[in-house]
């Protein structure tokens, strides 16, 4: 029996930035970096991307954290900006799917498995 369950892009990108970030930067020994990430409020909403992307910045500044894993994940937020623009919803699930498999690839690089990325994505 097959069962098929739907991803809002905002799951997408709160499980992105708050599951998988966290997870590729202590692959990538960014322990505190990934520890104050796990704190921040969920990504549920242009709202919530308004206050995520500068904290990701200031996170990454104070640590010392990898940029290209950063950048992914403020990018995966902002696209929740995108989708919420007048007619913004292709270009932003496009952005939102390009930065997840961005860090997605990042986090697989930074020897996290396969089957942990899956489950960290898809909850």
């Amino acid at each position: 029996m097959s069962r098929s369950t739907s991803l809002s892009a905002e799951t997408l990108a709160d499980r992105a930035v708050r599951n998988l970030l966290p997870r590729a930067l202590d692959g990538r020994g960014a322990a505190e970096a990934a520890s104050r990430i796990r704190a921040l409020p969920e990504v549920t909403g242009a709202d919530a991307a308004r206050t995520v992307q500068p904290a990701l910045e200031r996170i990454a500044r104070a640590t010392q954290a990898p940029p290209d894993l950063i950048r992914a994940a403020a990018q995966a937020s902002g696209a929740l900006l995108r989708l919420e623009l007048p007619g913004g919803e292709e270009a932003g699930a496009a952005q939102l799917v390009s930065a997840v498999t961005r860090l997605a690839l990042a986090a697989g690089r930074s020897g996290l498995a396969v089957s942990d990325l899956v489950a960290l994505l898809l909850g």
